[in-house]
């Protein structure tokens, strides 16, 4: 019988250790990491905000540990909109302005042995309807 409770805790680690992948790997080339788990509110979370000269980054960051289900395949549209409303939100609170994109890191693999993945601008904010 599988122990769905330890098998969640553990997918919980997972995805702590790969958030410090993420923002290890984006501090070494060459970002800022501004923020790490960035809320607004109980249901809106940025993982990382980062940034680069005159831009910042919302970076969203999904591990899986095996190859049968692919990390980009968990980044839906309700995620994708969440992220839109985080950013608005923290861009509104700058005092200067500044570009933006977002980011989607992928790590696959166990925290010994791990493949990262960066798209860069993987999507640009869904337009609402009038």
């Amino acid at each position: 019988m599988i122990d769905h409770s330890k098998q969640g805790k553990e997918n919980r680690e997972w995805g702590r250790e790969a958030e410090q992948i993420a923002a290890d790997w984006l501090l070494t080339h060459g970002y800022v990491v501004r923020e790490r788990n960035w809320r607004c509110s109980n249901h809106i979370e940025v993982d990382i905000i980062a940034e680069l000269p005159g831009r910042i980054i919302f970076v969203e960051v999904k591990a899986r540990k095996g190859d049968v289900v692919k990390p980009i395949e968990a980044i839906d549209d309700k995620k994708i909109k969440k992220m839109v409303k985080g950013a608005d939100i923290y861009l509104q609170n700058e005092k200067y302005l500044f570009q933006y994109r977002f980011d989607i890191i992928t790590i696959t693999g166990t925290p010994e042995d791990y493949t990262v993945s960066h798209i860069e601008d993987a999507f640009m904010p869904p337009l609402k309807r009038r």
